[in-house]
């Protein structure tokens, strides 16, 4: 299918299979639902150009301009001054138990250290001499690059910009095929959401849940 099922999935597992199972119907309402919450999060459903595609959404017509064109929406996004400078922290999904059986006792012998492996000795102790890098060789005309290298998991702390993430929300609600237009919404929906988006899954369960 595509989409965002594997980033949804790791806040509600239920909610994707609830989804998959549900119709075509129950799927274009939580699709709608999630948009229409993200942009209220986000403080934009009330803008005359958001307004007329979610009326679109609802109504099952093609999004309108400038949303037939991406370049074009986030262009107006930031243009707009009637967009409001709202931020929110990056969401955490829950903590799960690993599905990872756990490690068997094999009672093989731990691999040596490296100080601990014997040094070679006679023809191929030629072969052992360390590589000594030399200094680099500058290029000339070349333009400096930086590269910041992150380990481990994204820090929750840092604030993003709601409008630019509410507006995925409603083209993933337009995604021709029904299933993945209610997961991107949705996991659009979450990320608009923040560190609230518990309130949000817990009204979207609600609503696969009826329309089952």
């Amino acid at each position: 299918m595509g989409g965002n099922v594997r980033g949804l999935l790791s806040f509600d597992p239920v909610l994707v299979h609830a989804l998959d199972a549900a119709g075509p119907d129950v799927q274009r309402a939580v699709a709608l639902l999630a948009a229409r919450r993200a942009c209220e999060a986000a403080g934009v459903a009330c803008l005359d150009w958001i307004a007329a595609a979610l009326t679109a959404l609802a109504e099952g017509r093609p999004l309108p301009p400038p949303f037939d064109e991406p370049a074009l929406m986030w262009q107006t996004l930031a243009r707009d001054p009637r967009v409001p400078q709202r931020t929110v922290g990056r969401p955490v999904p829950p903590q799960r138990p690993s599905s990872r059986p756990p490690a068997l006792a094999t009672g093989c012998e731990p691999m040596p250290k490296p100080e601990q492996a014997p040094r070679p000795v006679g023809p191929a102790a030629a072969m052992n001499r360390q590589y000594v890098p030399g200094p680099p060789v500058p290029r000339t005309g070349a333009a400096p690059h930086v590269m910041a290298v992150t380990v481990g998991a994204q820090d929750p702390s840092l604030r993003m910009s709601q409008p630019h993430l509410a507006l995925p929300a409603v083209t993933g609600a337009a995604e021709a095929d029904p299933l993945r237009a209610a997961v991107d919404a949705v996991y659009a929906a979450v990320a608009t959401y923040g560190e609230d988006y518990p309130a949000l899954l817990e009204e979207i369960r609600s609503v696969s849940a009826a329309g089952a």
